[in-house]
């Protein structure tokens, strides 16, 4: 265990700079664990605050966030620990049938 009390401020100010940066990449790790469970096309949900549920389709994985277009094209970036899977087939693996 560390004696907080024997380290000077330099000391102190470098050990939180290094404790800071640790849980940012504990952070980022978990965030990347929850990314990995969606692809792009994947249906999903989610409920806004004070807000219905919105149904939407993945279009996009940012670095923290996941974009998300709804049926009203409306555009969210949401956290992917709030997102649930809805139905099993990606849209962009989806069969596609030409209509003319």
């Amino acid at each position: 265990m560390i004696d907080l009390k024997k380290l000077t401020k330099k000391e102190l100010l470098e050990l939180n700079q290094r404790v800071v940066e640790r849980l940012k990449e504990l952070d980022a790790q978990k965030t990347s664990g929850f990314m990995n469970d969606f692809s792009v096309g994947d249906k999903v949900s989610f409920e806004p605050p004070g807000e219905d549920g919105v149904i939407g389709i993945v279009i996009r994985k940012n670095k923290k966030t996941i974009s998300v277009l709804d049926d009203s094209g409306h555009k969210w970036n949401v956290h992917p620990s709030y997102l649930m899977h809805q139905g099993g087939e990606n849209i962009i693996d989806a069969e596609w049938t030409k209509i003319d």
